[in-house]
């Protein structure tokens, strides 16, 4: 007996085997793994599949970054603009800002590496960077306050990952002195 095959089935069934390397990639890049033989294998699908969809490690890292950011909520830098007390609203920026750097501590540090290589890859960090600027723009900071630079940098990637990984801060911990730096430095 032959089987029925529809277009609906097989475009759902290619669709969660592109969905299932896309998801197997960001595990491996949050790894620091990005070989597409290293994908193929813990998608569980052959490197000619891999291949099939993504004909370039570009392609793949397009998909994947275009796929980690629909799956995290970052709230607009009006929404924490809005919090009246300057001491809240310092702790709400470290937590959302750090929260966005938990959840992207693997993939973004693979992308720091790959960076001069990928430019979807130095994409991706000019994103993540832009937002820490537009959320510094929130904090209680003079426009022109020679403390800015100083504010984005202990905000940025590479200083929550040199606290959470180099120095073993967890979030929490890291979230609350950071907040207290910025609060003694911004509040007067």
């Amino acid at each position: 007996m032959k089987r029925k095959y529809t277009s609906r089935r097989r475009a759902e069934s290619a669709e969660n085997t592109r969905l299932a390397i896309v998801e197997a990639a960001i595990r491996m890049h949050s790894q620091g793994i990005t070989t597409l033989s290293a994908v193929a294998e813990e998608a569980g699908v052959s490197l000619p599949t891999v291949n099939k969809y993504f004909p370039t490690r570009e392609d793949l890292f397009t998909a994947c970054t275009t796929h980690f950011a629909s799956m995290v909520e970052l709230p607009a830098p009006e929404t924490l603009a809005a919090i009246p007390d300057d001491k809240q609203r310092i702790e709400a920026v470290v937590a959302e800002v750090f929260r966005l750097h938990e959840v992207s501590l693997g993939p973004i540090w693979t992308g720091f590496k790959l960076e001069d290589e990928s430019p979807v890859l130095a994409n991706a960090i000019a994103e993540q960077e832009q937002y820490v600027a537009d959320m510094v723009d929130v904090l209680p900071l003079e426009a022109d306050s020679t403390l800015r630079p100083f504010v984005t940098a202990l905000l940025n990637p590479l200083t929550y990952r040199a606290l959470r990984v180099r120095n073993g801060l967890d979030y929490e911990a890291a979230v609350e002195h950071t907040a207290q730096v910025l609060t003694g430095l911004l509040i007067k």
